[in-house]
């Protein structure tokens, strides 16, 4: 019994052990020598168990980082929404609409069609903008929430009205109905026999151009015609070929004379708005008398050129031959004074008539050609070809030029005509941009008729005049000649260095480019420092048509804003940008932005019409430096002309205006604009 008791605790004493050794075996591995053989292959248990506790042991060195730790902090974002008023009159497009802080957005404003912008705001700040009718675009950087505003308004209509002084001489396109921006062209058409004499816009002459056209119309206009009678006049050289030699200078022929004059007459003629006829188109070739004055059939005036022979080497006086009983006719009269002053003869002119032997008919064939087809008709003797002094003065071919400038200046004034009155070719155009009229008026565009197409050789000389373009499609041609090439047009109001001019001063040559334009009536000369300013004066008065206009301190949009005109209120300017674009307010010096939110009141004028200037007494005496300017009774291109002052005369003045623009003359009274138009003496 004791034995059987013995071997059971001997068997539990070995289960406990072994249960020992299973359940720490790392225990006993680490009390193991060194030296002891590798322990026999894990189980997979085991070694999941060993990884697990290794990994407990990493998270406890190195704990992870929660999600909040990992993110930086949020930056702000702005959001950008639009308004637009009233809806569906124009679009506000925002790139991007959501920005984070210090990043910018862009904006792009158009009106719908028919419609303009009238203001724009951001968070209730105005912004400026200069086109009301396109497309407006910025950038920006919000600091918040923005809201983008944007006010629209319909397009106005402006009516556009045209008259003529008389429908049996012309017609006119008809009165309309324009769109608030549009554009708008009227044309003046005259009959036959009339051209037009000039075209009246707003009440301003233009001269005499066929055609107008009126751009970014923000007022209502009126247009008027003037036809006038077309005056004709059929020139003759007398003789042809090598005909009546002078006994007294042997390289002197009458037909060669001539033939030279009553061309250089025709184009003065010409420039002056004439119709001229010739009765030959070659010198070679003769036709009789009497048929060389029934070809001025149909025409106002018939001059047979000539210059007169005698026995006597002494006799120089002109000589003018008229029809029977025209004796004491203003014409014959004026071309008689004229001849002699201009060729200086000792003799006075003379005037007679000579019939044959019935009493009643011409005597000679010309004037009883001309007379048959119902033309006045005259025979012009310049001087005697017979007298060597007057014979050596008609060789010369500038005194020539000279004669027909005296001859057609003389015929001009006795039918009315002046250079402000070249019929226009129908393709010329002035246009209705802001730049105000000067005095005289604007003429008409380079006129091919009034520049010489085969024009003899002239010199040239070097010149540093700056002269400022008067008109609009003036050609800048490769020489200096109506037949050259045009190489593209001078702006007009632009002023133009030059470094050349023809010796007759017609043409001048551009530095920039080196191309020639055609100077008298199209250019004027201008001072450095009128050419560099950008600015003019004006007396006009323009109302405010939007809200918030700002008044700058400088004609900029990026300049300090004073303030913000009113709506709808009148405001007096003293000076206007040359462009017209930015306005000073007369009465506190601020600028404002004229085009599509202002508009002139009617009857207002730039200063550059109408003076304002109080006078100063003065003693120069000035010379007159072209045709045609006006004599006015007072310091305004509005005022009463009394007539035109004489080309290359001088004129004492007793009072000039403090600007120094207008001159009173002292032997009349009457005033004379002087920039560009006279010299001092």
């Amino acid at each position: 019994m004791k034995k059987s008791n013995r071997v059971l605790s001997i068997l539990i004493s070995t289960v406990m052990i072994t249960s020992a050794f299973s359940f720490a075996p790392a225990s006993f591995a680490e009390t193991a020598d060194d030296t002891a053989a590798p322990a026999a292959e894990t189980t997979s248990e085991e070694a999941a168990l060993g990884q697990a506790s290794q990994a407990e042991d990493t998270a406890a060195e190195n704990p992870v980082q929660t999600p909040e730790q990992d993110v930086p902090e949020t930056a702000e974002v702005y959001k950008i929404s639009t308004i637009v008023q009233p809806q569906n009159s124009g679009t506000i497009k925002v790139n991007p609409s959501e920005v984070s802080k210090g990043e910018s957005a862009t904006y792009t404003v158009v009106p719908a069609d028919g419609n303009k912008l009238v203001s724009l705001e951001i968070n209730g700040k105005e912004q400026e903008t200069e086109d009301p009718y396109g497309t407006v675009t910025g950038t920006f950087v919000p600091e918040a929430d923005t809201v983008i505003k944007a006010v629209f308004d319909s397009l106005g209509t402006y009516k556009i009205t045209t008259s003529v002084n008389s429908s049996s001489k012309g017609s006119i396109t008809k009165s309309a109905n324009v769109s608030e921006n549009g554009s708008f062209t009227v044309k003046a058409t005259p009959k036959d026999g009339y051209y037009v004499a000039d075209l009246q816009v707003d009440g301003e002459s233009l001269g005499s151009i066929s055609s107008y056209t009126f751009d970014h119309v923000t007022s209502n206009h009126k247009v008027k015609a003037v036809f006038k009678k077309q005056i004709k006049i059929m020139l003759d050289a007398g003789h042809f070929g090598n005909y009546n030699r002078s006994p007294v200078y042997a390289s002197y022929y009458e037909s060669k004379m001539s033939w030279a004059l009553h061309n250089y007459l025709k184009k003065e003629l010409e420039s002056y708005g004439f119709e001229v006829g010739v009765t030959r188109s070659s010198q070679a070739k003769d036709l009789g008398v009497y048929y060389r004055g029934t070809a001025s059939k149909g025409y106002d005036l018939f001059l047979s050129l000539h210059s007169n022979s005698s026995t006597s080497k002494t006799s120089d006086y002109p000589l003018i031959i008229t029809q029977k009983g025209n004796t004491g006719d203003a014409i014959a009269k004026g071309l008689g004074k004229a001849i002699q002053s201009t060729m200086k003869t000792k003799q006075a002119y003379k005037i007679w008539q000579k019939l044959n032997k019935d009493g009643k008919t011409e005597y000679y064939g010309v004037l009883r050609g001309a007379k048959a087809v119902g033309t006045k008709g005259m025979i012009v003797e310049h001087s005697f070809h017979t007298n060597l002094a007057a014979t050596k003065w008609l060789s010369s071919n500038s005194n020539l030029k000279k004669m027909a400038k005296a001859e057609a200046a003389i015929l001009a004034d006795d039918y009315g005509m002046t250079k402000d009155s070249v019929p226009s070719g129908g393709d010329d155009n002035a246009s209705a941009n802001p730049s105000e009229p000067t005095e005289p008026t604007t003429k008409p565009s380079e006129p091919t008729t009034s520049e010489p197409t085969t024009p003899a050789p002239v010199k040239t000389v070097s010149t540093s005049q700056k002269v400022k373009v008067l008109v609009a499609d003036l050609n800048m041609r490769k020489s200096y000649s109506s037949s050259s090439k045009s190489m593209g047009k001078a702006t007009k109001d632009k002023t133009y260095q030059l470094k050349a001019k023809t010796e007759d001063g017609k043409w001048g040559q551009i530095k920039s480019n080196g191309y020639w334009i055609y100077l008298p009536g199209y250019t004027k000369v201008v001072k450095d420092q009128e050419s560099d300013s950008k600015t003019v004066a004006s007396s006009q008065k323009v109302k405010v048509t939007v809200s918030n206009l700002n008044m700058r301190k400088s004609y900029s949009s990026s300049s300090k804003s004073m303030g913000k005109a009113k709506k709808n209120k009148t405001y007096q300017l003293k000076a206007k940008t040359k462009d017209g674009k930015w306005g000073q307010i007369k009465s506190n010096g601020y600028w404002i932005y004229l085009p599509g939110y202002t508009k002139v009141v009617s009857g207002t004028k730039s200063s550059s019409s109408s003076s304002t200037s109080k006078t100063v007494a003065s003693s120069q005496k000035v010379k007159i430096t072209v045709s045609s300017l006006n004599m006015r009774k007072s310091y305004s291109t509005s005022a009463k002309s009394m007539g035109k002052a004489k080309k290359n005369k001088v004129y004492q003045l007793k009072a000039k205006t403090k600007d120094g623009k207008w001159g009173q003359i002292k032997s009349n009274g009457y005033w004379i604009y002087l920039p560009g138009y006279t010299k001092l003496v």
